[in-house]
């Protein structure tokens, strides 16, 4: 299932705008790798990027 901001906002997630933003940017630009999220009461605190690089 594909994840697109227009659904996000309207489903009342607990990650701002900004932060959103922020977490979209970092997936279109990474290529290998994972995007952690941190969560504490409810809220997003903290956003993990970390990316392989190949090399053959």
């Amino acid at each position: 299932m594909a994840l697109h901001r227009e659904n996000i906002r309207k489903s009342g997630h607990p990650i701002s705008d900004e932060d959103l933003d922020k977490l979209f940017k970092l997936a279109e630009s990474i290529k290998y790798g994972f995007i952690t999220l941190y969560f504490q009461d409810g809220k997003l605190i903290q956003i993990e990027r970390n990316e392989k690089v190949r090399v053959k």
